[in-house]
C-alpha cells in the first residue's frame, strides 16, 4: 500500500531515495485539499494566466489541459496543473459564488446554511410529511417586531379548512377556524370523532348563532329566546288535523317506493294540505307487530301520503292498518324540519314552540325528543287534539 486510503497522500518506502521529494508530494497535495477554497466551478478551460496556488473546480465537458477531469479539484503547483477526483462528503468554498459546496456522487452541490426554505423543521421532536414544522415544548411564543404580530393561516379556497385543532393525547377536543365554506366557528367533541357546533359566526353579517345553546353562568342551565317566525310567513301551519281518543284510520290500497295509497279519502286526516313543506307527522302502521313508523312529508292528489324515505314503508302492504296516534304513548308527533330550513336555512333542536290556534288562544309547548329523521325536537300534541296550529315562534 503506497498511497493513503482517503487522500491518496504518497506513502515514503523503506530505503526510499530522494524522500523528500515524496514528502513535498504529499504536503502539496494537503496544501490544495485542506480548508478547500476554489475560485470558480464554472471553467472549462484553465485561465491562460493562472498563479501558484490557484484551485479551480473543472466544470463540465471540460477541454484542453483539463480535458476528461470534470468535477475535479484543479490546482496550479510548481508551474502545473494537479488533479485531484473528489470523494462524496467534501466540501469546498467556491469565491466567486460566495457558496459553499459538498460533493455528492458526481455533482458539487451547494449546502443551504439557512432555513429559507427547507423542506422540514423538527424542534425537539421529529417533523414529517405531515407536520413539517414540528415543536415538542412546554410554550412557544411568536413575538412582535415592532408594534404587532399577525398568525396568518391560508387555505386553497373555500372547500378547504383553515383551522386551530386542540388535541388531548393526539385526540381532537376542540377546533375553532373556517372549517368549510366562509363561516368562522368553534366546535367540540368528547372522542374526536363526534363534533358539535358550538358558535358560528356569518361571514356576511358577522352575526354569531350558537347551536348547542347558551348556559347560564350560574346555574349552568340551558338559557332560550324566542325566534319569532318572519312576517313574511303568517300562516305556519304546522298542526292540521282532527284528533281523537279513539284514533282515526284507514286501510292502505298500493305502496309504490315512498307513495303510500288509501282504500278511502283518508290523506287529509293523516295530513292537512296547509302542513305542506312546514311539517312531517309520524303516521304508524298498527298491522306490523310492533307496529311501525314513516314521516308523511306530504299529502298527494293521489288520496295518499308521500313519506320522507321509502325505505320505512319497504314492508308495508295492500290492507296494512295505518294512524297517526302513536298505538304505544297515545299521542302524536310533528317534525318541524321543513318549516325550520325553508324560514331560517338551518335545522336545530328547538327548547320550545310559541303556536296560535286561532280563537281559540295560544300554547306554549316544551321540545325534548330529538326526531330520527333530522336534528329538530319533535313537537307532541295528545291524542286527542282536533285544534289547528300556527307557528308564531320557537325558543332556541
Amino acid at each position: 500500500m503506497d498511497q493513503t486510503p482517503n487522500l491518496r497522500l504518497p506513502y515514503i518506502a523503506p530505503s526510499q531515495a530522494q524522500k523528500h521529494v515524496t514528502h513535498n508530494e504529499a504536503i502539496r497535495a494537503l496544501d490544495a485539499l485542506v480548508q478547500l477554497v476554489v475560485i470558480d466551478r464554472a471553467l472549462t478551460e484553465p485561465p491562460l494566466e493562472p498563479e501558484e496556488g490557484d484551485r479551480h473546480i473543472a466544470g463540465p465537458a471540460a477541454s484542453g489541459f483539463w480535458s476528461g477531469k470534470d468535477n475535479q479539484v484543479a490546482a496550479w503547483q510548481d508551474g502545473a496543473w494537479t488533479f485531484f477526483p473528489p470523494q462524496d462528503g467534501w466540501y469546498a468554498w467556491i469565491m466567486t459564488e460566495r457558496k459553499f459546496v459538498v460533493f455528492d456522487e458526481t455533482i458539487w452541490t451547494e449546502v443551504k446554511t439557512g432555513t429559507n426554505p427547507v423542506p422540514s423543521v423538527g424542534i425537539n421532536t421529529i417533523a414529517d410529511e405531515t407536520n413539517r414544522l414540528s415543536l415538542k415544548s412546554s410554550a412557544s411564543l411568536f413575538d412582535h417586531a415592532g408594534g404587532g404580530h399577525q398568525l396568518k393561516i391560508n387555505r386553497a379556497d373555500d372547500t378547504q379548512a383553515a383551522s386551530l385543532l386542540f388535541q388531548s393525547n393526539y385526540q381532537g377536543r376542540a377546533e375553532m377556524g373556517t372549517m368549510w365554506g366562509r363561516d368562522f366557528r368553534i366546535k367540540t367533541s368528547a372522542d374526536g370523532n363526534q363534533w358539535h357546533d358550538a358558535m358560528v359566526a356569518d361571514s356576511a353579517t358577522g352575526i354569531a348563532s350558537f347551536p348547542g345553546g347558551i348556559a347560564h353562568a350560574a346555574t349552568g342551565k340551558k338559557q332560550s329566546g324566542l325566534i319569532f317566525l318572519p312576517a313574511a310567513e303568517p300562516e305556519a301551519t304546522i298542526y292540521q288535523m282532527a284528533g281523537s281518543q279513539n284514533p282515526p284510520s284507514a286501510k292502505l290500497a298500493s305502496v309504490t317506493s315512498d307513495i303510500l295509497t288509501f282504500i278511502t279519502n283518508a290523506a287529509a286526516m293523516f295530513f292537512g294540505s296547509s302542513m305542506r313543506g312546514m311539517a312531517m307527522v309520524r303516521i304508524w302502521n298498527t298491522t306490523r307487530s310492533p307496529a311501525q313508523s314513516a314521516w308523511a312529508k306530504w299529502d298527494t292528489a293521489l288520496n295518499g301520503l308521500q313519506v320522507s324515505n321509502a325505505e320505512h314503508v319497504r314492508q308495508w302492504s295492500v290492507a296494512d292498518t295505518i294512524q297517526i296516534v302513536d298505538p304505544a304513548r297515545k299521542n302524536i308527533a310533528v317534525d318541524i324540519s321543513p318549516l325550520m330550513q325553508k324560514l331560517f336555512g338551518v335545522v336545530f333542536a328547538q327548547d320550545g314552540v310559541l303556536l296560535s290556534a286561532g280563537a281559540n288562544g295560544e300554547s306554549t309547548i316544551r321540545c325534548t325528543d330529538r326526531s330520527p329523521v333530522s336534528a329538530c325536537n319533535l313537537i307532541i300534541f295528545n291524542a286527542d287534539e282536533d285544534r289547528s296550529f300556527t307557528m308564531i315562534g320557537l325558543y332556541g
